[in-house]
């Protein structure tokens, strides 16, 4: 599971499938120009997680 998965599971209480769907969000919004560390930032998450986002 992606640590991104397990991080708003356990940090938000989301579902594994709400979870899976906030880190697709996230990902569309990098393929569509975001800078990423501004997509982490915009979901209260350092950008040390970048590479677990693209």
């Amino acid at each position: 599971m992606n640590k991104l998965v397990k991080i708003f599971m356990r940090r938000d209480e989301l579902t594994h499938e709400e979870a899976v769907d906030l880190v697709q969000e996230m990902r569309e919004r990098v393929l569509d120009g975001e800078n990423p560390e501004e997509v982490l930032y915009d979901e209260g998450l350092e950008p040390d997680y970048i590479f677990e986002l693209i």
